[in-house]
This record gives C-alpha cells, structure tokens and sequence, in this order.
C-alpha cells in the first residue's frame, strides 16, 4: 500500500522544458542587416571608403606591375629569344699589353665560333668607337659600330629606310653606313636620310639606311644611343688592330640555346687557356631577373596596399562600436522579446560582413576600371591580375569580419534588463 501510494506520487514522465525557438534564418538577418544600414547611409559608405582604397590600390597598383615587367620582357625579346653575346671580361690592359691569360676577343675567335658551333645558325661581330660628327653647326657624340652584313638579322633590327650593311661592304670596303632613327631625325630632320653624306673622321660616308630604335631596359649596348653602323673593314682603319668588342650569334633555336653556349666556352678555352676572362650571356637570364625583381616589387607594393585595408578596418571597427552603442536599446528588446545571442551576434556579425564584401567588391571594380581604359585610350597592355583580385576581396572580407567580431560581441553580452534602462 505504501509502496504503491509512493509510486503513484512521482512523476509520471521528466519534467517538460520549455520550447527552444528556432534561430533566425540567414535570409530574415540579412534583411534586417540591410535595413540596419539603410538607417545611416552616409556612415556606411564612410565606413566601407578605407576598404575600398585599399581594395582598389592592390588591384590597380599588381596591374601596373605587371604592364611594366611584360613590357620589359617584350623589349628584350624583341632582340631575339635565341640571342647570345660573347664579350672579354678580364683584367684592363696595362702598358700596352694585357696582364690576362687570354687577350681580347679578335678574328680568329669569331671565324672559329662561326666554323665549329653546330648550334649556331648565324655569328656576326663588332668593334666600337666612340666620336662625335659635326651637322648643322652642332656636334653630336655618336657610337661608331664596325660591323658586318650579319649584324642586322642577329641583332634583329627593324629598317625604316633603305638596307643594312651587305657582305659586299664589308668585302670592299665601301664607306656606306647605316643611321639609328633618332640620329637622323636630329641630323636630317624629316628628309629621307638614305643618299644624305655624313663625314666622320673625314671620310665621307653614304646614308644607306636608317634602323628603328632599340630600346633594352636595363641594358646598355652599342646601340642604344647614337649608334652608326659601319664596315667593320672601314673601322679598322681607326682602330689599327683586329681586336673584337662582341661577338653576337644566334642559336637555332631555344632548344639548342644551352649547347651553344657551351660550344661556345669551349672554343675561347680553347684558343685561349681557358675561359674564365670571357663572358657568354643570353637572354634568359635577364628575362628571369627581371621577372624576380618585378615579384619582388609587386609585392612590396601589395604589403603597402594591404595595410590600408587593415586601416579600413580600423574604421569599421570604430563604426560598429559606435553602432552598438547607439542601438544598445533596440538590442534589449530584441533580447526582451526572446532573441538569443547567437542572433545578435550573427546580427552584427552579418553587418560587418557586409560592409567588408561592399567595400572590397566596389574597390575592386574602380582598381580594375583604370588598367581597362589605359589600355583601350592609350592602345598599351595593362593586365588585371585574377590573383590581385582574389587578394583584394580575400583580404577585405578578412579585415571585415576580424574587425567585427570585437563590436558583434560587445552587442551579444549586452544585459537586456540594463539596456532597457539605457539612455
């Protein structure tokens, strides 16, 4: 009896908790997180402008960099891929004779390289002087090149006027000569220079063609500025020796670029001992420097673009703070009529959010805006890096959402009943 009057007093079943509300859906936060910055437009924008410098200087700045290094790699390919250039690197000569092993580069290295380097296809050679010619009443300091009929295709030169230097020059020893462009615009003006006499050392030379510009960045060669080409056969006239400045040749093709250099050593070591005072280049070694150096820079300057993101986000740190203050009642009376703090966190959270995904999306936009009409006005390259772009939003939305966890959690610890009371 007892027994079962004590069973029939416990309880049935467990005690009943009270309902546990579904969360918020994203969609109804999102909406409200819309409206919350609706409130106060211009404050959003100001909050959102940092995020959109910084977001616009990686992507506009990464483009620039990229112009610059294509462009500095189109020029030097311009010379061409497959271009090699033997040049003496030993000590300097010292009472007329030359305290190396070897001496400096002279015929019978060119006609050995052109006769015994399989991977060749075309050798060609020069010698320099350095004088000036007289024109108009004006002097003009020139590069003076004795060269040969191969030189134009090594070297890979564009003619607007007339020809370059034949093996018939050479051979004969033709006082003819051919005209960097920009020389004889300042010697002829806008006659056609081709048939116009120069006099040089006094000798008379022939206008036989004019050869476009070329531009090297960050290498400096017998042509580059005030360059006239002439028979080598006529310079040594002025020089009295047959000793060489460069050899250029070229392989036959990218392929066979490795083995040509090697041929190449082996026939200076050959003639001379050893090789150790010659130097055999080609241009993949520079295209790779220059793609090091514009890696380098590219993202020094994207470090720098980055930092005024994270000082946008100071600002939407600030902003957010300020906005939890200001709706420090709104949020317990939320609290009030049951929301939870997972809501006002994500609440808040979602407004950081969104500030961040503005803020990166627009500068992006305005970044790649200013590459975009560079390079239809103006007709030069300037490509948008997909990866600035990933960067710039990444970073954005990253600086966003660090910066508004501290405000989101400020709101979601807030006491209802004390901010009731708030005034």
């Amino acid at each position: 009896m007892t027994n079962g009057t004590a069973s029939s007093a416990r309880p049935s079943g467990r005690a009943k908790s009270a309902p546990t509300w579904p969360l918020i859906g994203w969609a109804e936060l999102l909406r409200q997180g819309i409206e919350d910055l609706e409130r106060n437009p211009s404050r959003s924008v100001l909050t959102m402008l940092g995020l959109v410098i910084g977001s616009a200087a990686v992507v506009a700045v990464t483009s620039v960099g990229l112009a610059g290094r294509n462009y500095a790699i189109r020029q030097l390919n311009s010379l061409g891929t497959n271009l090699i250039w033997v040049s003496y690197t030993g000590p300097a000569e010292q009472g007329g004779r030359f305290s190396s092993v070897g001496p400096e580069l002279d015929e019978r290295d060119f006609r050995d390289i052109r006769a015994r380097a399989t991977a060749l296809s075309v050798v060609s050679r020069t010698e320099v002087l350095y004088t000036s010619i007289f024109k108009g009443g004006k002097t003009y300091p020139i590069s003076l090149v004795g060269t040969d009929g191969q030189f134009a295709r090594v070297r890979n030169l564009k003619f607007a006027e007339g020809r370059g230097l034949v093996p018939a020059d050479v051979a004969e020893r033709r006082k003819v000569c051919v005209v960097q462009q920009s020389l004889a615009r300042r010697l002829f003006g806008r006659r056609p220079a081709v048939g116009q006499t120069l006099k040089i050392e006094d000798f008379d030379f022939v206008v036989v063609g004019v050869f476009r510009d070329v531009h090297t960045p960050g290498i400096q060669t017998e042509i580059s500025q005030n360059a006239i080409l002439i028979p080598i056969s006529v310079a040594r006239f002025f020089t009295g020796d047959t000793s060489l400045d460069t050899i250029y040749a070229q392989a036959v093709s990218p392929r066979l670029l490795p083995e040509a250099v090697t041929q190449i050593r082996r026939i200076l070591a050959a003639n001379h001992g050893g090789a150790q005072y010659y130097s055999v280049n080609d241009l993949h070694y520079f295209i790779g420097v220059v793609k090091r150096i514009s890696v380098g820079l590219m993202v020094v300057v994207i470090l720098l673009a980055v930092i005024s993101l994270v000082v946008g986000g100071v600002g939407v740190l600030n902003i957010m703070l300020i906005s939890v203050s200001e709706r420090t009642r709104e949020i317990g009376t939320r609290v009030a009529l049951g929301a939870r703090r997972l809501e006002i966190l994500r609440l808040f959270g979602l407004e950081a959010l969104m500030i961040s995904l503005a803020g990166g999306v627009v500068g992006t936009l305005i970044g790649s805006l200013g590459p975009l009409l560079v390079s239809l006005v103006f007709r030069f390259p300037m490509p948008v890096s997909r990866t600035s772009v990933v960067v710039a939003l990444a970073v954005s939305l990253a600086v966003g959402l660090s910066f508004g966890v501290a405000p989101a959690l400020r709101a979601a610890r807030i006491d209802p009943a004390a901010a009731l009371r708030y005034e």
